[in-house]
């Protein structure tokens, strides 16, 4: 997939229009529209930076015309901030995993995105919902098991 698709996807499932984008980087829709269409590149750093930032997604997935390297390392990145070591480890077996699905496979583009994209929302969906039940208690949960 090429920057411009990147781009455009990332945009519609964030729910942006592209004018929304454009605002939030302060540059024209036009330049939006040129990126997403493969007219035109960004120039400088500031804008790539930016979509990454908005997109949560590192700047060599953007960039980058392999993606099953960037969607891994993007994946085992946000693994690790956010659950630690331990969710590092378990992003990495995951992907190891699910890696031997597509051994030899004739699988669409289209078709693993979907399905990466499946595996990390239900991977990170569990998690959050592990640490809400079994994880250390914050301010705000104990605060609320309070009687009046």
């Amino acid at each position: 997939m090429n920057f411009g698709d990147k781009l455009k996807q990332l945009r519609k499932d964030a729910g942006l229009s592209q004018e929304d984008l454009a605002r939030q980087l302060n540059i024209t829709q036009k330049s939006i529209c040129n990126y997403e269409n493969n007219t035109r590149f960004p120039k400088g750093q500031k804008i790539i930076t930016g979509l990454a930032e908005i997109f949560n997604v590192s700047v060599d997935y953007l960039i980058s015309d392999n993606d099953d390297v960037s969607r891994n390392e993007d994946f085992i990145s946000n693994a690790k901030t956010e659950f630690g070591y331990k969710g590092k480890k378990e992003a990495e077996i995951i992907l190891d995993r699910t890696s031997a699905i597509f051994a030899g496979g004739e699988l669409s583009e289209d078709d693993k995105d979907a399905f990466f994209k499946s595996i990390t929302e239900i991977y990170f969906d569990a998690k959050h919902k592990a640490r809400k039940k079994y994880g250390r208690k914050t301010t705000e949960d104990k605060d609320s098991h309070k009687t009046p």
